[in-house]
């Protein structure tokens, strides 16, 4: 089953990659009986970072990122827990509880498990989780056992479950992905795709110069015209030297489709009234030509684009929270174009019929009156506060996922 998101709200919690001589230690326990959690995974979000605790429930990270980051702690049978901290302002001791999964039983019964989940589901989980890139062939999930699907007739809604890590190897990007995934949920009715997870990167070892050489490459065509790339210019200012081109978008009502609607619903009154029924599919009051520009108007979006042809410097947009954090905030919607490189054929592939996108081409929109506070590392907070379309909806996903750590060695 192939569904492209119309909008997707997908946020991968970070840090920062701006590396300093500081250590952090501390200790798991289980919230209920306060013993030590051995073998826990305790890492950065979204890099390369992180370790597992000893039977004591103790674990230290060595040279620790500055800024802001997430912790992740999790541990099978338990429920994931993330502390967001700052590293001007790191505890001496890190102590975690972490709390037992509760029993779903309950939950189970009234909404059960798709008996034949992955058989159903599993190609649209790839799909909408992994993506349809180019890289995506090259992504392989090694323990699709671990994920249950829940689909709700009521709410036409699907939701994935993880019992435990998910393990994908990408041998597109040269990484292996322990992801502790926390909600993944499609609504059928809005095309809504929202996922929430704590991804950890480890390089796959080779010494084959030509499979290191691709990996380089690849990496960088991943990177360049991503979300990581536009909000690493947008903090430096410099969108428009990383070839950048963002417009204002305002999207405003269709009041024609309104008003036709409205006076096609008032001849289907009188018709109704008048015992009259609809003849070859229109009502017989209504012209045939009246009847197509009806259908024209009805197949057009619900709301007019009106793009202001100006292109906005980052400055217009972000300003200075503090010295490491700068704040984006406008109204309406944003149009985010990259000049270059073209879309590929695989995305060309999941837009409707007769539409046509060349250069790489997306939306953004704020759900939020706060600002997005974004750092110099690309990462931004509140994940949930930003809603991307258009190209970025398509392509941040899994198999195009690159780590903090991670910065390209050439300039485009």
């Amino acid at each position: 089953m192939r569904l492209a998101p119309l909008l997707l709200i997908g946020f991968l919690l970070t840090s920062c990659v701006c590396y300093a001589q500081t250590d952090l230690g501390g200790k798991v326990l289980a919230a209920d009986n306060k013993l030590p959690v051995a073998s826990a995974n305790v890492y950065i979000s979204n890099s390369s970072v992180g370790t597992i605790t000893d039977e004591k429930g103790q674990f230290i990270i060595r040279n620790f990122p500055a800024g802001r980051y997430d912790l992740v702690i999790s541990c099978i049978g338990y429920e994931t827990q993330v502390v967001t901290l700052s590293s001007a302002q790191l505890p001496p001791l890190l102590t975690i509880f972490l709390k037992p999964k509760v029993n779903e039983l309950q939950e189970v019964i009234v909404e059960p498990y798709e008996k034949n989940g992955w058989e159903r589901w599993g190609s649209f989980f790839m799909e909408n989780f992994i993506g349809t890139s180019a890289f995506s062939r090259d992504c392989k999930l090694l323990n699709k056992e671990v994920i249950k699907f829940r689909f709700s007739k009521k709410n036409n809604t699907l939701k994935a479950i993880a019992n435990d890590r998910l393990v994908i190897e990408n041998r597109a990007l040269g990484y292996v992905l322990k992801y502790d995934l926390t909600r993944f949920e499609y609504d059928f009715g809005t095309r809504i795709f929202l996922y929430q997870g704590y991804p950890l990167f480890e390089d796959i070892e080779t010494k084959r110069k030509g499979l290191q050489k691709r990996w380089a490459e690849n990496r960088e065509d991943a990177y360049y015209g991503s979300v990581m790339h536009f909000m690493r210019s947008l903090f430096r200012n410099k969108l428009v030297e990383q070839n950048f081109e963002v417009r204002k978008l305002i999207k405003l009502p269709d009041a024609e489709k309104k008003r036709v609607r409205a006076l096609y619903r008032a001849q289907a009154v009188n018709a109704a009234i008048n015992g009259t029924l609809m003849v070859d599919g229109q009502l017989p009051g209504l012209r045939r030509d009246s009847a197509a520009y009806y259908r024209k108007v009805m197949n057009e979006p619900e709301s007019m684009n009106v793009l202001i042809n100006t292109i906005l410097p980052g400055d217009s947009i972000a300003y200075a929270l503090d010295s490491a954090t700068v704040g984006l905030e406008f109204n309406d919607y944003l149009q985010v174009v990259y000049t270059k490189k073209k879309t590929p054929p695989e995305y060309q592939k999941m837009l409707p019929r007769g539409v046509t996108s060349i250069l790489l081409t997306s939306e953004l929109f704020r759900t939020s009156a706060n600002p997005i506070m974004v750092l110099a590392s690309g990462n931004y907070f509140e994940g949930t506060d930003l809603i991307t379309s258009g190209y970025w909806a398509w392509s941040e996903k899994i198999a195009n996922l690159l780590p903090n750590e991670y910065w390209p060695s050439s300039k485009k």
